[in-house]
């Protein structure tokens, strides 16, 4: 929430819509796993891919912005479509808005949030906090799903298509050279120089 509201100076966002989907991104997250079950099922959430059945990396997404809609009665699409698609799940319109990227980026730079465990965030956590709140959001959407992504090979997590997608994508729109992708040194890439 507090980093929703930061963003929403630096990139012109609603601060009111802004905090209020920092607040609620994972309403359902920790909601026992008979409830989740329930608004799976009574919502119609499909599993397309079998990493979405990954509750706390993927599929929390979509039960928490139904569970905001059933609950709350909020029916902003791109308050619930930024819910839905902080975990990289679902496509649509808003799957690469702005809105939705200050969500990720707030889900990963919340003050409270400790990867003292994942060396690489701990140590690109500054580079990454740089380009967000410089409103570099290429850069920083390129730094945080490359992390994500050696995060998860790394501890042998599911990796969502939509990520590495969205990394690929990222990749090409700044010009990364493909070497220093496929590089083994591939977690040094917090000290590479920023693309121009």
């Amino acid at each position: 929430m507090q980093v929703m509201g930061e963003l929403a100076k630096v990139y012109a966002l609603d601060p009111q819509k802004a905090i209020i989907t920092g607040l609620l991104h994972d309403a359902a997250k920790d909601l026992p796993l008979a409830q989740q079950q329930q608004l799976i099922k009574e919502f119609g959430i499909k599993i397309e891919i079998p990493c979405e059945q990954d509750y706390v990396l993927y599929l929390h997404g979509p039960v928490s912005a139904y569970y905001v809609y059933k609950e709350l009665g909020i029916t902003d699409k791109q308050i619930l479509d930024a819910i839905r698609m902080h975990c990289y799940t679902g496509n649509g319109e808003n799957f690469n808005s702005v809105f939705t990227w200050c969500l990720r980026f707030s889900d990963i730079l919340e003050p409270n949030r400790v990867f003292s465990d994942v060396r690489l965030f701990r140590e690109g956590k500054t580079r990454l906090n740089d380009a967000v709140y410089s409103g570099r959001l290429a850069e920083a959407a390129f730094l945080q799903t490359g992390w994500l992504l050696k995060m998860f090979e790394e501890k042998g997590f599911p990796i969502h298509p939509n990520l590495r997608y969205t990394h690929d994508d990222f990749s090409r729109q700044l010009n990364v050279d493909d070497a220093f992708l496929d590089n083994e040194n591939y977690d040094n890439f917090i000290t590479y120089p920023s693309p121009k």
